[in-house]
C-alpha cells in the first residue's frame, strides 16, 4: 500500500486513524485526504500552517 498525497487546501486537519502502514501509526488529513506515517521525509501542518498535535507526538518517536 502507497500513502495518499494531495495539494494542500484550507481544509487540512491532521489526525491519527485506526490503520498503520509498515508497522507505523498512519495519519490522515481530514480535508484533502493525504496520508502520513513519521517515517516520510516531509511534515505535515494544518490549515492554519500549524504542524498538528497528533504529528508531533510521532515526530518524537523518530
Amino acid at each position: 500500500m502507497s500513502l495518499a498525497v494531495h495539494a494542500c487546501r484550507s481544509l487540512c486537519s491532521w489526525h491519527r486513524t485506526p490503520a498503520q502502514l509498515d508497522g507505523l501509526p498512519l495519519l490522515a488529513c481530514r480535508g484533502c485526504g493525504s496520508q502520513w506515517i513519521r517515517s516520510e521525509a516531509w511534515t505535515p501542518i494544518d490549515h492554519t500552517g500549524r504542524i498538528p498535535d497528533d504529528v508531533r507526538a510521532e515526530l518524537r518517536q523518530r
